[in-house]
């Protein structure tokens, strides 16, 4: 039996205490060049090969726990290659005409930037939402608003990024207004039948947000006249039918079938800058969701009340039937926190282990 605390959050679980995985953190650790980032979306796109994919990147070099000459850009590629046991990253990213470092992938009419979302392979295509996002008032750190959704399609991902031919298709199924806002890229599912595309609705007041549903045919993500909108009962072609699963959801999350559960799992940061990963579960990738079940504290929000953690998810493809390992990012308050605390501000992963099922 689950028994919920007083903050909502079941006090057992099917999850053992989670423990850093320090062994996958590693990895990504760099004193030159690629020197963190955030975001943190991945593809396994072959048995050695897995792509990430990270949002805003610091260039530059790591010295006494310090970013030195640091350079910010809006987004980078990852290429991690496992041979022999071991595992090695390759970093990407672009450059301006003046041959200044840049993101390596860029809106086609130059207007506004990319934070990269979801992306999963179709045959040998790989198909990865892009938020477009514009600058905007608000306090240091989060002065960007959306502006829209755009598909890329990228024929050929086993290639150098740099290299990659990439198709920009804008996402109709997307409202941008003063009073609600819907977005989908969150996170996707594969099933035996569906691609199920997950997002959320954001009403007036800010980041507190709702989970929405889409689905399409498996390998037809782009067809985007044929998605259908989980509507409360079952599925409509017209999004404005589409309804919310649960409230409270982040902008990033992940939803993905565990074996060792026999369930799918939501995983997301509670709140706004909450220090809290949760999951939830759900025979059926719409629902309905399980209460709350915490699953990890990120112990960094003890550093200081500058500091904060987001971003939260499951990476499936680093997981086992019996484990889920999990990234999050950690960020400061000011640009200047990030640059003078070196140990923010890289990939950060957490190893979850699963209860045996009764």
């Amino acid at each position: 039996m689950m028994i919920s605390g007083q903050d909502g959050l079941k006090t057992n679980s099917p999850f053992a205490k989670a423990e850093p995985a320090k062994d996958i953190s590693d990895v990504f650790k760099s004193s030159k060049g690629w020197i963190g980032a955030d975001g943190n979306y991945s593809v396994k796109i072959s048995g050695d090969k897995a792509l990430w994919f990270f949002s805003d990147t610091w260039l530059g070099e790591v010295e006494n726990n310090k970013r030195k000459n640091p350079v910010l850009i809006n987004n980078s590629v990852g290429v991690q290659e496992f041979k022999d046991g071991k595992s090695t990253v390759q970093y990407h990213w672009g450059k301006t005409a003046a041959g200044k470092p840049s993101a390596l992938l860029v809106p086609k009419d130059g207007k506004g930037w990319f934070w990269p979302f979801a992306g999963i392979m179709q045959g040998e295509k790989l198909v990865l939402f892009l938020f477009l996002m514009e600058k905007a008032d608000g306090p240091s750190g989060f002065a960007f608003k959306n502006a829209g959704v755009v598909l890329a399609e990228i024929d050929n991902p086993n290639d150098s990024p740099n290299s990659w031919r990439i198709m920009q298709i804008k996402v109709p199924h997307v409202s941008i207004g003063d009073k609600r806002k819907v977005l989908f890229g969150s996170a996707i599912c594969m099933t035996k039948d569906f691609t199920y595309i997950y997002g959320y609705e954001e009403n007036k007041g800010g980041f507190y947000k709702k989970m929405l549903l889409a689905r399409c045919s498996n390998n037809q993500v782009a067809k985007f006249a044929d998605w259908e909108f989980y509507d409360g009962s079952g599925w409509s072609k017209n999004l404005e039918d589409a309804k919310p699963l649960m409230e409270g959801v982040a902008s990033e999350y992940s939803v993905n079938y565990v074996p060792g559960l026999k369930r799918f799992l939501l995983v997301y940061h509670d709140a706004f800058l909450s220090p809290d990963i949760v999951g939830r579960t759900s025979l059926n990738p719409w629902g309905p969701w399980s209460e709350k079940i915490k699953l990890h504290t990120c112990e960094e929000k003890s550093w200081s009340n500058e500091v904060f953690c987001y971003s939260g998810k499951v990476q499936p493809w680093l997981s086992k039937e019996d484990e889920i390992i999990i990234s999050y990012a950690t960020n400061a308050k000011s640009l200047a926190g990030v640059i003078n605390d070196a140990r923010l501000y890289w990939p950060t992963f957490i190893r979850v282990k699963i209860n045996p099922l009764p």
